[in-house]
């Protein structure tokens, strides 16, 4: 829908500027009717925002709103070519939290438009001070991470701990940054993040990302990125651990799978 919404409003706009001002600048309308399309979309998904809030977290119309948004926003404004791989390997039902290695601030839209069930995040908690971000963020049950006070983190616990349970999918990244961009392993997974999956008595979805990294660098010039997906890892083969041990387990999981 969102790039049904783009693709329209951005012939409407160019043609609008062709005809009524100088058909010469065709290259200066071509830029400006992008820029106007995009701010079309945006707008759209500020006029959804009092739906979005009044709906339930895990209705079928907020998925598609955040599928959608990423689906263009992978297209349309990051340019990649994603190629998944191990989509069948996702439960249908059941709580369940994914964890994946951290390579660029594009892996989460790009795993996000092919997802198939309603899924939500962990981001930090300064975004929370855009405003209308962080109304939309809390329509969907975001899981907030504040690196500067753990303490606060832990009250979000059992919020995350009730979303997981309800069916919505969190997507974890244990490294809880961005490391090294351009190395596939994962050495430094936080124990403290699977707390939440433990906590929620929930299964592992380990998900792998990988190709060029350096979005930022490359755009506008198309980047591949690729994800892989793995079997989930049951609750009942982690239970007992300790969370540490838990977080080696995933690590070696992303590792040794290459």
């Amino acid at each position: 829908m969102t790039t049904i919404i783009f693709i329209l409003f951005y012939i409407l706009y160019f043609v609008l500027f062709a005809t009524n001002f100088s058909p010469y600048l065709i290259i200066i309308w071509f830029f400006t009717s992008y820029v106007f399309a995009l701010l079309t979309v945006i707008l759209f998904y500020i006029l959804n925002l009092p739906i979005v809030l009044l709906l339930k977290p895990d209705h079928s119309y907020k998925a598609y709103l955040m599928k959608s948004i990423a689906g263009f926003l992978n297209r349309f404004v990051l340019n990649l070519k994603i190629t998944i791989e191990g989509l069948e390997h996702i439960p249908k039902e059941g709580p369940l939290v994914a964890y994946a290695n951290h390579k660029s601030y594009t892996d989460a839209f790009a795993l996000i438009e092919f997802f198939p069930r309603p899924i939500t995040l962990t981001p930090k908690k300064t975004v929370f001070k855009i405003p209308f971000l962080r109304l939309w963020l809390r329509a969907y049950n975001v899981f907030p991470i504040n690196r500067n006070n753990p303490k606060e983190t832990l009250k979000d616990l059992q919020k995350a701990v009730e979303t997981v349970k309800s069916g919505y999918v969190i997507l974890f990244f244990p490294e809880g940054s961005i490391k090294d961009r351009m190395k596939a392993t994962v050495e430094n997974a936080k124990p403290g993040s699977f707390r939440l999956v433990k906590d929620a008595e929930a299964d592992i979805l380990p998900i792998r990302f990988q190709g060029n990294d350096l979005v930022r660098k490359r755009w506008p010039r198309r980047t591949k990125r690729k994800i892989t997906i793995f079997p989930p890892i049951p609750y009942e083969n982690f239970h007992n651990m300790k969370t540490r041990e838990v977080a080696q387990l995933f690590m070696d999981t992303i590792n040794e799978n290459k």
